[in-house]
């Protein structure tokens, strides 16, 4: 029964053009919106598995390098993965809003069948039944078209047939299809106030990018400064085993010396004693290395049963940064301002559209409908129908919560804004502090390297020389135990200002949003095998239509 009113409905010039029409202007718009939207898509690449090393474990010892546990940081660590779940949702919150403009299509199906038996008898007469079978199917397909200047351009046609088989039969079909277009003139109406969804949701999503970056340069700077408390740790307990055995040798010579006559036994005290306070720190250090093993294994998710050898604990980079440059970069990648800067730009927009919504809504719209319809058994017949129609909705406010209400939000909007800007102010004083301090300390660092390492070096030579004359009777065990302490002092030292220095490097690195350049990692915003993983598992759930 459908087919032959499709088939007379298709062959209707009018139709046929309103068809026309209305598919040249669903393909002329997207286009146009895409067009526009693509200088400022960002691109979209792939997980960063493919730049971790392989390593070596032999006799259960990982010998690893401070560039291994960078990649190890961005692989192993759960932060760093789900850092990157989170953008796949990101991702796909910033394509539905920018889909505002693609045409938006529709089908909708119904079928009901319904099967009645009626039984009717009147007083003195036979009973009369009925029996009643009643079918009725429709679909609908609608396609809506958004248009940046605000319009909206919507089709729809809608087809419905009814059949009842019973004594009194009667069906029929009726198909409708229209076309309208209607376009705000005053509130709602421009380019502007129509792509500042899109343009709020890139700056949420750009905010969420260097949110991504800043996260992974964290945890990549907590890996290194992991990495070197396990290297000082190590140090530490070389230097102590190293104290010892210089203990040991003070203590073999004051034994020979007592042998000899040349020194008193109780003058040996002092010797004894130091031996054991090294014994004792040695223990120490043993502890404090096997707890700063476990936590650098634990954020590398490695097995803590792990031994480490660290391949280049001693080596550091060499670098003098300088102000102006390093606050050029600060300025295009510190997260901290501009957040400050979207902020701006969010509350810009958003009191832009708290001027709009005061407007009142004045819409002009046109549109066509033809509907063909038709009885079983009958006539068939058509009906077209134009309208033009103009719509305008103008609230005043006098007086009360009403008026004080819109007042409030076109304040709130404009507070917000000035607000804003005198926060992205502070924030760049903030950044030119925290940028001066940074390579201040930086340069200040690299030179109390070279102090600590002059120091430690005339430390030995003193202790030499004192180990000498007590060789030759004019000095004591005790001027030489001074003389140990302070030599390994000053090692502990030149460890602890290497590590200093390393330190404030990681630190100016992550204020200027240049840790992963600085080492070697290129930055994906994305990872795709993972975007494409949860796409395919949820493509079946999201088409399956039973």
């Amino acid at each position: 029964m459908m087919q032959p009113f499709l088939k007379k409905h298709l062959r209707t010039p009018f139709f046929g053009y309103m068809v026309e029409v209305f598919f040249l202007l669903l393909l002329a718009v997207p286009l146009q919106a895409a067009y526009a939207d693509n200088a400022t898509m960002q691109p979209s690449t792939g997980g960063p598995d493919s730049l971790i090393p392989q390593l070596e474990i032999q006799n259960g010892t990982l010998g690893i390098s401070l560039a291994d546990t960078v990649y190890l940081t961005i692989r192993n660590n759960v932060n760093a993965r789900t850092g990157y779940l989170d953008r796949v949702l990101a991702k796909f919150d910033l394509k539905k809003a920018e889909s505002k403009f693609e045409p938006n299509v529709n089908l909708d199906g119904s079928a009901n069948i319904q099967t009645s038996q009626t039984y009717q008898k009147k007083q003195n007469a036979d009973g009369d039944g009925d029996d009643t079978s009643q079918w009725n199917a429709g679909g609908k397909l609608s396609a809506t078209q958004k248009i940046p200047t605000g319009a909206e351009l919507k089709f729809i046609w809608d087809n419905q047939h009814d059949e009842s088989l019973s004594r009194h039969a009667t069906g029929g079909t009726k198909s409708t299809m229209s076309l309208t277009l209607e376009q705000p003139l005053l509130k709602g109406a421009g380019t502007e106030v129509n792509r500042a969804s899109i343009e709020l949701a890139r700056l949420s999503d750009q905010i969420n990018i260097l949110s991504l970056r800043d996260s992974l340069s964290s945890l990549i700077n907590e890996g290194v400064d992991l990495f070197y408390n396990y290297v000082q740790a190590s140090e530490n307990l070389e230097i102590q085993i190293q104290g010892l055995k210089r203990s040991k040798r003070l203590l073999e010579i004051n034994r020979v010396k007592v042998s000899m006559g040349r020194m008193a036994a109780s003058d040996m005290i002092q010797a004894e004693a130091d031996v054991a306070a090294r014994e004792l720190q040695i223990e120490e250090a043993r502890n404090t290395l096997d707890g700063a093993r476990r936590s650098f294994l634990n954020h590398l998710e490695l097995d803590p049963n792990l031994g480490i050898t660290p391949l280049d604990g001693r080596k550091y980079p060499e670098t003098s940064p300088n102000y102006k440059d390093c606050m050029e970069l600060a300025l295009k990648n510190n997260l901290s301002y501009l957040n400050k800067k979207y902020a701006l730009r969010t509350a810009q927009i958003n009191y832009m559209l708290a001027k709009d919504d005061r407007k009142w809504d004045l819409r002009a719209g046109v549109g066509v409908t033809e509907t063909v319809s038709g009885v079983t058994n009958g006539d068939d017949y058509n009906q077209n129908e134009w309208v033009a129609r103009l719509r305008l909705e103008a609230p005043i406010n006098f007086y009360g919560d009403d008026l004080l209400a819109r007042k409030r939000r076109l304040l709130f909007a404009e507070i917000s804004e000035r607000k804003a800007e005198l926060q992205l102010n502070k924030a760049k004083l903030d950044l030119q502090t925290k940028v001066a301090n940074a390579v201040r300390n930086v340069n200040i660092r690299r030179k109390l390297i070279k102090l600590a390492t002059n120091d430690r070096e005339l430390k030995k030579l003193q202790l030499q020389n004192e180990q000498a004359k007590l060789m030759a009777g004019r000095s004591a065990n005790f001027q030489v135990v001074t003389y140990q302490d302070q030599l390994l002092e000053a090692e502990r030292n030149e460890v602890s200002q290497i590590i200093s220095y390393v330190r404030a490097i990681t630190t100016l690195d992550q204020i200027l949003g240049t840790t992963m350049a600085t080492w070697n990692i290129e930055f994906r915003q994305n990872d795709k095998r993972l975007e494409e993983k949860l796409n395919d598992q949820i493509r079946p759930l999201v088409w399956t239509w039973w």
